[in-house]
């Protein structure tokens, strides 16, 4: 995995840190779940997230890592999380996650200009 793999964009007005997943193997997901947590940490305030897990090889053992790595941070320094992407078998790993990051906070959408109109809000 050698391109880059998150940017930050603007949407009406708002930052958001926008996290490609799609196409990636489960062991990419996991360094890119480690890269983009660092990239949250280092933000000044809390941040909006847009992750695409289109075509994704989402496993268990990424869910644990998001789990492990993500849950505090989850809680203290994401403002607003949308997920695309969410198909089939991902559900139950999204379930998972939303147990982990709060009900209010995390909403999957069916395409990225969704998830960005929401978390613009």
């Amino acid at each position: 995995m050698k391109e880059l793999r998150w940017k930050w964009v603007e949407h009406k007005g708002k930052r958001i840190l926008h996290v490609d997943y799609r196409r990636l193997r489960s062991d990419e997901i996991l360094l890119l779940i480690n890269e983009s947590i660092n990239v949250v940490l280092a933000s000044p305030g809390p941040v909006r997230l847009l992750g695409n897990i289109g075509d994704a090889g989402v496993s268990p053992a990424v869910m644990k890592e998001m789990k492990k790595l993500g849950g505090p941070i989850l809680r203290q320094k994401l403002e607003k999380t949308a997920v695309v992407g969410v198909t089939g078998v991902k559900g139950v790993f999204f379930d998972a996650y939303v147990a982990v990051a709060g009900k209010d906070t995390v909403r999957k959408f069916g395409t990225e200009k969704e998830a960005l109109d929401w978390l613009s809000e």
